[in-house]
């Protein structure tokens, strides 16, 4: 006897009722809404694997034009001030008294030019980047060191520690940096470049100090918080494995702003005389030197440093700007 074969099963259970198209699509939907990202359910529905909140925030900064631009220019800036001195060597104060103010763009030799001394200006414009650079990016990690550890601790406590750390953060505040820098100056002996980073990260912490700690009061009343502290977590493992990581978006920000207007700062110390002295070149210092010919045809020897300090401090800001649009897309 021949075998015959079972019927088709349709939607509502029914012998010999064929599914229609409609439920076969459903079902194949409810499956991918069940699928996880990762799983094996989800490679079989090429369902997309979930992002990460860095990894998102890196692919909106990559595009975002201007501030992946301004990143590509920093870039060769910070390039330049770390290869070009290693192979030139003492190339920047090396003196050559035939061709003082030698005139830019007029031999290979001396691309920019040289100053009153014969020295090459493009090698001490390098040279004085990595200055102010290394100068800009030290104070900021002395900033995040100081005012990171303060304000996580008085955000968190709170209490009478919160309000002794903030009155402290209010002398600091309230102190003159000018004669802050003059006084330890006196007490040195003189300007080093570990004394213009340690007096700038002492005095300037507190914008971050403040900003940690508003993310630290919002924070610790959150559940996940709560949740933590109930399964007696420690108060060292909350600050460091839950609050903290969830706090970092605003203190990239701010600190990323913050290494150009150190850049600045360090600029304007070097112009009244209170950065590093020469003959080690910084931008504030070039520009000090050579302001008197500012308005003659010398004016090169101010217009070069002057440009570069632009540059480097717009290029930080743009950076800051594009950081912060990846890091909270809301704030465009």
């Amino acid at each position: 006897m021949a075998q015959v074969p079972p019927l088709p099963i349709g939607p509502a259970g029914v012998p010999g009722a064929v599914p229609d198209q409609l439920s076969v699509e459903t079902t194949v939907q409810q499956e991918r809404d069940l699928a996880q990202p990762g799983s094996a359910k989800a490679d079989e529905f090429g369902a997309a694997p979930e992002l990460g909140f860095w990894r998102l925030a890196v692919i909106r900064f990559l595009h975002h034009r201007v501030a992946t631009g301004a990143l590509i220019i920093l870039a060769i800036i910070v390039l330049s001030a770390i290869v070009v001195p290693i192979i030139t060597g003492d190339l920047y104060r090396i003196q050559d008294y035939r061709h003082p103010f030698k005139p830019p763009f007029q031999s290979f030799q001396h691309l920019f030019g040289t100053d009153d001394l014969g020295r090459d200006e493009l090698a001490r414009l390098l040279r004085g980047a990595r200055v102010s650079i290394m100068v800009g990016v030290l104070a900021v990690v002395g900033y995040l060191l100081i005012g990171g550890t303060l304000g996580a601790l008085a955000g968190y406590y709170g209490g009478w520690l919160d309000n002794a750390l903030m009155r402290f953060t209010d002398i600091i505040i309230s102190a003159p940096f000018l004669l802050v820098v003059i006084a330890i100056t006196a007490a040195t002996g003189g300007v080093r470049l570990s004394t213009v980073i340690i007096v700038i990260a002492a005095t300037g912490w507190y914008e971050i100090g403040r900003l940690m700690r508003a993310q630290f009061l919002v924070l610790r009343e959150q559940e996940f918080v709560q949740a933590a502290r109930a399964l007696g977590a420690s108060n060292a493992r909350i600050i460091v494995r839950h609050i903290l990581p969830n706090a970092l978006a605003p203190i990239i920000v701010s600190a990323t702003l913050g290494v150009s207007g150190i850049i600045l700062l360090e600029a304007a110390l070097g112009f009244l005389g209170y950065s590093i002295p020469p003959p080690e070149p910084s931008w504030g210092n070039m520009l000090q030197n050579f302001e008197q010919y500012l308005l003659d045809d010398q004016a090169y020897l101010v217009v070069f440093p002057a440009t570069a300090l632009v540059i480097t401090a717009l290029c930080i800001n743009l950076i800051g700007d594009g950081i912060r649009d990846a890091l909270d897309p809301r704030q465009r």
